[in-house]
């Protein structure tokens, strides 16, 4: 479908954009983006806009994942005026994420690293190269198991915490570097629920820091779960209409879900979701930190030393992976 044009630009541009507007860094930057025309004429606005109140530190690909993010691929003349103005306020909550989680300064230290290579070795959050959606969005895939962890109440203060303040934004901007869809199509998650523990998992957390994809650049676009327990349908249904707006899908089998999705979800999936794909972690590991050449360091010396110790677990769902 091409992409409708129209003059809206000329509220915020002198002239229309074309390559020679931008620097050969900001073309490379709209290539491996597959940035629309007219996602160029709002980051050129920006660029060029007076009075946005924007951060100092903002840089090229932050303000490209941002537009990516609240992004419409084919909008009308209205919509472009919203668009542009949803990328700004998102813009102004650069320094929020900051504050709250490290967005721009964090960096993997050996204990987050630990707690990745811990949760992707256990099919928790995992991102696989060269698995996507039919219409090209990564895919995360997530065993929820707990059985190897102690209660809720007997977990060490703040581990729960820890995975969601500081682990979690690490690896969501570790995976916007890597992923360039991942924002500008959004990601689609698939989670087998079997072994989901109440008592284990801490919800209320979870709640706290329900608002961490309004402040950082992380796009979920499609959530689907399978084999949910009665607690979970319950709790889709009392959210109803704004589960139905975020995407938040479950089906009962795998099977119902291949079916429904089949437009979407690719053919083959990994074996910790019930599907026959293998995956070699430490691949999609290496993947994941090719941008990053200090993460990918510090992975690969943190990867050798759990296995040295036999601290990567091997669950049964996982051994068909490596």
């Amino acid at each position: 479908m091409p992409e409708i044009t129209s003059n809206w630009w000329k509220e915020y541009l002198k002239e229309d954009v074309n390559e020679e507007t931008f620097t050969s860094e900001q073309n490379t930057l709209f290539e491996t983006y597959q940035a629309t025309p007219d996602q160029k004429r709002i980051f050129q606005s920006i660029k060029t806009g007076k009075n946005l109140f924007l951060p100092d530190d903002l840089t090229n690909e932050e303000i490209l994942w941002n537009i990516g993010v609240m992004g419409v691929r084919h909008p009308h003349r209205g919509d472009m005026t919203f668009y542009r103005k949803s990328v700004i306020e998102r813009l102004k909550r650069h320094d929020e994420a900051e504050r709250r989680y490290k967005w721009r300064t964090g960096q993997w230290t050996r204990r987050a690293m630990r707690v990745l290579v811990e949760q992707w070795s256990l099919g928790m959050m995992v991102v696989v190269p060269d698995i996507e959606t039919s219409d090209g969005s990564p895919m995360i895939f997530t065993k929820e198991w707990y059985e190897h962890m102690p209660l809720r109440d007997d977990l060490p203060e703040g581990f729960w915490e820890y995975r969601a303040t500081t682990v979690y934004p690490l690896m969501a901007r570790s995976i916007c570097r890597c992923y360039p869809m991942a924002t500008m199509k959004g990601l689609v998650s698939l989670a087998d629920m079997t072994d989901f523990d109440w008592d284990k998992y801490d919800m209320e957390q979870k709640m706290r820091h329900s608002d961490l994809q309004a402040v950082i650049p992380n796009k979920l676009r499609r959530m689907i779960s399978i084999n949910p327990d009665e607690k979970m349908k319950k709790q889709l249904e009392d959210f109803g209409t704004v589960a139905k707006k975020y995407g938040f899908v479950m089906y009962d089998t795998l099977d119902d879900a291949m079916a429904a999705e089949a437009k979407l979800l690719p053919s083959e999936i990994p074996t910790w979701v019930g599907g026959s794909l293998r995956v070699d972690i430490k691949k999609c590991l290496r993947y994941l930190f090719r941008r990053e050449p200090e993460a990918l360091e510090l992975m690969e010396d943190v990867y050798k030393e759990m296995e040295e110790k036999n601290e990567i677990l091997h669950p049964t769902f996982m051994q068909n992976s490596h």
